[in-house]
């Protein structure tokens, strides 16, 4: 490993997918509520990025997977401003903003436009 890689911390999440119905439609809700963008990865498949740097994948699925994929907490600035776009961008609001408690920040849950559970968190207060 060069001096100017590091490696990643222990004990965190470095990848993840998100099994979708469809594609186009799922890259259209996540580029509207996050930001992000999206690298084709063949058929099926694209990669999510962040500021350029790739942080997960989209897979293409049908049936039982969908809806039954990896429950993932994104991290952001502000909670209610995130589920404000949500909702814009045709997702709802399952759980608000709750304290995770021990100073250990807030947490709220969506359900996106095709049906998954998602999970937001912020060490940050409301504003």
């Amino acid at each position: 490993m060069s001096e100017n890689t590091q490696a990643p911390p222990y004990n965190t999440v470095t990848w993840w997918e998100i099994p979708v119905q469809n594609l186009e439609k799922a890259q259209t809700f996540y580029g509207a509520v996050f930001g992000w963008a999206f690298q084709p990865f063949g058929e099926g498949y694209v990669g999510v990025l962040t500021d350029g740097a790739l942080i997960g994948g989209l897979s293409e699925s049908g049936g039982d997977e969908v809806g039954e994929g990896v429950r993932i907490y994104v991290n952001v600035a502000d909670i209610e401003a995130t589920l404000k776009a949500v909702e814009a961008a045709g997702g709802q609001l399952k759980t608000p903003r709750q304290e995770v408690g021990g100073d250990m920040g807030w947490w709220a849950h969506f359900i996106d436009s095709q049906g998954r559970l998602i999970g937001l968190s912020s060490m940050n207060p409301a504003a």
